[in-house]
């Protein structure tokens, strides 16, 4: 990273590895009254912090920075701060201008709060450290409350974002309520490793036939050497004579017998002679006198190889579902963004701890020729090390054999690209999936591929793996369900089931236990357990009230009567009687004739839990202590109409907590279970209070004051 200072427009030049032109942001600082050197010292500061940082951080620093930055200073007419006084003033007006002010900026006050205590505080303090700012000013701080879990984020393959706002079916309901705990457990875990299996099922096959695929168009190429290709440059021979006369067949045209020979080969003669980019490009092949120049314009047989169709180890409707160009490159031994899109599919089932953005930045080498990828002698075993951008270091897995066979297979097919890309002096050779991508509208042009989520599900003009494979609809693997997140997220829950264990889910996951606990699964298991729990107690609530009603069924979550009474007979189970007022319910509206006269029967002694403070039973004792003295024997057991309680009511239940309190002939177990000793202390304050509570009680009054208001 480095920049450039000219005309009053700060121009940054950013790291990015993947380029193939210079990355720029470019800011102005006209009219904001700040000196060359001033900025100077500032972009020094940011470039010694930002050095080295992933494209992203490098490009969002100049728009949440340095364009506020300049903003404020050209808006307030301030100049540059010297004494600390000034610079604290000077920090509290730009805290105030970047959270309000929208000159700079149309974001919310959510983005910015986001913005200000996640990248700019961090930059100010780090001016601190570097004097340019100095070190007794307080840089402020702001934080955002969030009420929403992060656990209803982390989803699983085949869960999509949840509508809070439509009210859900009856019928779509993926809850299973009318299951015991143990039932829905095991059909969560059979759901989850069903989708990872058909995931791994059909992207396996995918890399099966493409490497035949590949393997074919091999053996046509072979069949056009390296020597006739030259020999017809040499002498500009392109194509052959027809037989009715006319102009040539070019060698390289769907028309002629061996086009597809000669196409194949002239692409591999293009790698391993080419000195560009677009060396194999469509464009480049339209240009070249042997191929036709509408190639793949249309499927008009003289445009496109209709024979690939015939030679595919892939279905009709897969075939027709990838584009001509595609289809090519495919038996040209080049890979695509799709093909990558099931390797990193293939390679996170066999190692979750690598995420999909590791996956997508894997390197062979870094730029000193220090190896990311270790054979042993006998190339049985591999370990491949991945930077983890979030957390901030390198993964190193020993790589399984379907992993160990899947990166042979890439270092094999990608290695023509790779000495292409390393000819024309493109540092982008370093990666591991390499191919052919877009650029600009163009098919064929050599660089890195990412296979991103776009490539799974498909997007715009975008062919996805849902797209040839219609098998992930099938099992709502499709859109909004199925990205690289929510794969690892399934694989996280199956290791929990498997072990029980957050200490080796996170392990497998490769992240520390407290991000696996509060980010990944349990999280989003438990998310769908609680959703569940409310509904069964819905459901619960609903069958009680309307126990004998003609539309029970109707009311209730329920599509079939033998659902409904296959939760109800789960109820009375898990309800017996006398554990609970509702298990009590349960027994009397849905038990047997049997179970409602043992509910009906009188109950056992229990046990009678009381929360106490000392002012609630100092209150307590002194209403006992006057209502003895000024009430008579008909006013104590006279019921209240509103609350049904009597006076004696109240006197019996102090009378209940002073004999508790001041008896000392309870038995030492019911000592512990009443917890006596806290009791006595309550108790005694309360004595404490009581003296003044009696005093002051027979002042005591309800006063209504709604008529001084009319």
């Amino acid at each position: 990273m480095r920049y450039a200072i000219k005309n009053q427009q700060v121009t940054l030049y950013l790291d990015n590895p993947k380029r193939t032109t210079e990355t720029i942001a470019r800011q102005s600082f006209a009219g904001s009254g700040l000196s060359e050197q001033t900025i100077i010292s500032v972009l020094n500061a940011v470039v010694i912090k930002y050095r080295g940082q992933v494209l992203r951080s490098q490009q969002s620093i100049t728009t949440i920075f340095l364009r506020p930055f300049f903003a404020f200073f050209k808006k307030s007419g301030n100049s540059w701060p010297l004494t600390s006084a000034d610079w604290q003033i000077t920090i509290y007006s730009f805290f105030e201008f970047y959270l309000t002010d929208t000159t700079w900026s149309k974001g919310q006050s959510r983005y910015r709060i986001g913005m200000w205590s996640g990248r700019v505080a961090s930059l100010l303090e780090f001016f601190v450290e570097e004097e340019i700012i100095p070190r007794d000013v307080k840089i402020p701080k702001i934080r955002r409350k969030w009420i929403r879990s992060l656990s209803k984020e982390q989803a699983l393959l085949g869960q999509p974002h949840t509508d809070l706002t439509t009210k859900p079916k009856k019928l779509l309901l993926d809850i299973n309520i009318g299951i015991t705990d143990a039932d829905y457990l095991d059909t969560i875990e059979k759901k989850c490793r069903n989708l990872v299996n058909v995931i791994r099922t059909i992207c396996q096959t995918h890399w099966t036939r493409l490497m035949l695929d590949g393997e074919t168009g091999r053996k046509l190429a072979d069949q056009v050497t390296d020597s006739e290709i030259e020999s017809a440059i040499t002498t500009q021979q392109y194509g052959t004579p027809r037989q009715n006369g006319g102009p040539q067949i070019r060698y390289a045209s769907p028309a002629y017998e061996h086009g597809l020979a000669w196409a194949l080969a002239l692409i591999r003669h293009s790698l391993a002679n080419g000195n560009t980019k677009d060396c194999v490009s469509l464009e480049t092949l339209r240009a070249s006198p042997f191929f036709p120049k509408r190639l793949f314009f249309t499927r008009k047989k003289h445009e496109h190889y209709g024979v690939l169709e015939n030679l595919t180890a892939m279905s009709h409707e897969q075939w027709q579902a990838i584009q001509l160009p595609a289809q090519f490159y495919r038996f040209s031994g080049l890979l695509t963004n799709v093909d990558i899109a099931a390797v990193c599919c293939l390679l996170i089932i066999e190692h979750p701890s690598f995420t999909s953005e590791a996956l997508q930045d894997a390197r062979l080498l870094d730029v000193r020729g220090k190896p990311y990828l270790l054979l042993t002698d006998n190339n049985e075993h591999s370990i491949l090390s991945l930077d983890k951008p979030r957390a901030g270091n390198r993964k190193s897995v020993v790589l399984t054999s379907v992993s160990q066979k899947l990166v042979m297979d890439i270092l094999q097919w990608t290695a023509p690209v790779r000495k292409a890309l390393r000819r024309c002096g493109d540092k982008t050779w370093r990666y591991l999936f390499l191919g052919v991508t877009h650029i600009n509208g163009q098919h064929g042009h050599l660089g890195i591929l990412e296979g991103k989520v776009n490539y799974l599900t498909g997007r715009n003009t975008n062919i996805g793996l849902t797209t040839i494979y219609p098998e992930f609809n099938q099992h709502g693997l499709e859109k909004g369900s199925f990205d690289f997140r929510r794969l690892r997220n399934t694989l996280g829950v199956i290791r929990w089931f498997e072990t029980g264990s957050i200490i080796e889910m996170s392990r497998q996951l490769g992240n520390t236990r407290k991000v696996a606990l509060e980010n990944y699964l349990p999280p989003a298991l438990l998310h769908a357990w609680n959703t569940r729990i409310i509904r069964r107690f819905q459901n619960f609530l609903i069958i009680l009230a309307a126990h004998d009603e003609p539309y029970l069924l109707e009311v209730t979550d329920f599509s079939n009567i033998q659902d409904l009474q296959h939760f109800v007979a789960q109820l009375v189970s898990d309800y017996p009687p006398k554990t609970s007022p509702l298990g009590n319910e349960v027994q009397r509206r849905l038990g047997s004739d049997q179970q409602k006269e043992a509910v009906s029967s009188t109950s056992t002694p229990s046990l009678l839990s009381v929360q106490l403070s000392p002012k609630s039973l100092g209150i307590l004792y002194a209403f006992c202590d006057y209502a003895k003295q000024t009430l008579s024997d008909d006013e104590l057991k006279k019921i209240d109409a509103l609350t049904g309680l009597a006076p004696q009511q109240f006197i019996d239940i102090g009378s209940l907590f002073r004999h508790a309190a001041e008896s000392e002939s309870i038995h030492s177990s019911l000592r512990e279970m009443l917890d006596v000793p806290l009791l006595k202390q309550v108790h005694g304050e309360a004595l404490a209070m009581q003296k003044y509570l009696t005093i002051n009680f027979p002042k005591l009054a309800i006063k209504d004051d709604w008529m001084e208001r009319l």
